[in-house]
């Protein structure tokens, strides 16, 4: 209890996190909830007002940066996002966030990863051939099927994914060194490599 105020000041509020670029900013748990009641209300103006007003405030928080350029990405507007972001990519070209909301604004714009002047250029993944064969060369040590998700997830530390979940079922299912369990179902459905019959 603060004797000056006799107000009960929880813990929580004094808690202090070093941020990655060494900052020490208090942690305010609640902070996330207006961002996402925007995001549940698809209210995306909004989560640029919230999010452009946290950024300024924390100037170095990493987060606050990247959150607002998300936001300026889900509100259409793509060029500010990249305008905004480019800036942040120069001084932290090693943060991948930074790099994916690039991504996504240049993409939904029509454009390609070479449509921008990257201080360190992003891997992105697109559904090829070596996809596939990376999917069977972890399978076919695996005793048991695998679900899509797993495959998938196995790529997001990879880099930008350019292709979904069901991009990469189809190209499994057209391929015949695979067997799909419930392969109507992006969420269930389960993969293996063909085995050879022992005769």
């Amino acid at each position: 209890m603060n004797i000056k105020s006799k107000i009960i000041e929880f813990p929580y509020r004094k808690i202090k996190a070093k941020s990655p670029n060494g900052g020490d900013e208090h942690l305010d748990f609640e902070a996330w909830e207006p961002h996402q009641k925007f995001l549940d209300n698809e209210d995306y103006p909004g989560l640029v007002r919230h999010c452009k007003q946290r950024a300024e405030r924390h100037p170095d928080d990493l987060y606050a940066q990247y959150y607002l350029g998300d936001a300026y990405v889900l509100n259409g507007e793509f060029k500010k996002a990249i305008e905004f972001m480019a800036e942040h990519h120069k001084k932290h070209p090693w943060n991948s966030d930074y790099q994916h909301v690039i991504l996504d604004a240049l993409f939904a714009l029509g454009k390609t990863e070479d449509d921008f002047n990257w201080v360190k250029k992003p891997i992105v993944l697109r559904m090829s051939t070596d996809i596939v064969d990376t999917c069977y060369e972890f399978l076919k040590r695996k005793r048991k099927p695998r679900s899509i998700m797993e495959l998938y997830t196995h790529f997001i530390t990879e880099g930008y994914l350019l292709f979904s979940e069901q991009d990469l079922l189809k190209a499994l299912l057209n391929d015949g060194r695979f067997e799909v369990d419930k392969p109507d179902s992006e969420f269930w459905a389960e993969v293996s490599v063909v085995r050879k019959r022992r005769k």
